[in-house]
Formats: C-alpha cells, sequence, structure tokens
C-alpha cells in the first residue's frame, strides 16, 4: 500500500506482529482476532439476528466489552475487519443508529450477563457435560439464554465461567474450532 494511503492496524494479531508477540507473556493466548472474525461473520450473519432472536456481545481480556448493534455487520474481508477494529479501539465506536460497534472497558463477564437479565446460560466447553444443545435450549423454551463461547487458541477460561454458568456443555469428544461451535450453536436455536 502507498505510505499515504496505507491504514494502520493496531489490533494484536500473531502472524502480522510475530515478532512484538515473542516478548509477550501469554501469548499462546493472544493475537487471534481471525478467530473473533471467524465467529462474527457468522453470528452477525445469521438468520437469527434479522428474526430478533440472536444478540451478539464480545467480552475480551481486561473486560473489553464490544457491543453490536441490531443490524450491525463486520466486513468478511478480514485486513478490512483489522482497519475497523482498529478504527473502534481509537474511537470507541464505529458506524451509528442499529448498525453501530460500541467497545467499552471495565464490566466483567459476570456483570454483563447479569444486566441482560439472562434466566439461564450455557457454557461452550470440551470439559462439560455430553448434552444435546437443542436439548437444552428446549428445555428452557420461553427463557432468555445465553451462550458463552470460548475464543481462545489454546486453553480454557481463565474468566470464572463455570462459576457464571448454569451449565456447562461439551459439543462431542474432538476439539472444535470456533466456527464450528458457532455453526452448531445456531443450528440448535429453535
Amino acid at each position: 500500500m502507498p505510505g499515504a494511503d496505507r491504514q494502520r492496524i493496531r489490533v494484536l494479531d500473531s502472524y502480522l506482529h510475530r515478532d512484538l508477540m515473542m516478548s509477550m507473556t501469554d501469548r499462546h493466548r493472544r493475537g487471534r482476532p481471525d478467530i473473533v472474525h471467524d465467529f462474527l461473520t457468522l453470528a452477525l450473519g445469521s438468520k437469527h439476528r434479522d428474526d430478533g432472536a440472536l444478540d451478539v456481545i464480545v467480552h475480551a481480556r481486561n473486560d473489553v466489552v464490544i457491543r453490536f448493534g441490531r443490524k450491525a455487520s463486520v466486513n468478511k474481508d478480514y485486513i478490512k475487519f483489522l482497519g475497523t477494529m482498529t478504527e473502534l479501539f481509537e474511537r470507541g465506536e464505529f458506524g451509528a443508529g442499529e448498525e453501530r460497534i460500541s467497545i467499552r472497558t471495565g464490566q466483567s463477564l459476570a456483570a454483563i450477563l447479569e444486566n441482560e437479565g439472562l434466566d439461564f446460560v450455557i457454557a461452550l466447553s470440551p470439559t462439560g457435560k455430553n448434552e444435546d444443545l437443542g436439548a437444552a435450549f428446549s428445555l428452557h423454551k420461553g427463557e432468555e439464554i445465553g451462550v458463552l463461547i470460548g475464543g481462545f487458541p489454546e486453553g480454557d477460561y481463565l474468566s470464572p465461567v463455570y462459576e457464571i454458568a448454569d451449565l456447562a456443555i461439551s459439543l462431542g469428544d474432538e476439539l472444535l474450532t470456533v466456527p464450528d461451535v458457532t455453526a452448531q450453536v445456531l443450528a440448535a436455536i429453535p
């Protein structure tokens, strides 16, 4: 890209910022916005968003919270997505009205879930009970259900997810990717 047109990317990416990553503690759990991009592309593009049955919130390290307006979307082009996220981190918001994406800090996962007024919270985890997600949704039909999906490249939740959730469910014996998990959640929503 020519110098004047070159956009600054200030979102840590383990491939683009490989040298910086080597000096960071906990580097094996950082620098993977591609995982969030994959999740958002699927979730924000689903029919459940159009139906009003799905709200999407991203809670990241250091209690960073990203909220998405009812008609918000992300660019399918990953580099453009990084540019949007850079602008979001610099300005605190991107877009307007129902297409608005906003970012705030200082709200724990427990506080978010409490503020959302959820009746039941499911954490998806390879260590959870082997139960059918669709059956869990049916069992709590008519209730506000929150589903937690871990978006990190390896390891388990660092926040107290298991204490917060009412139920931890495993979607199978194999370790699944975030797009796999997201697709299964979207398919299970009644």
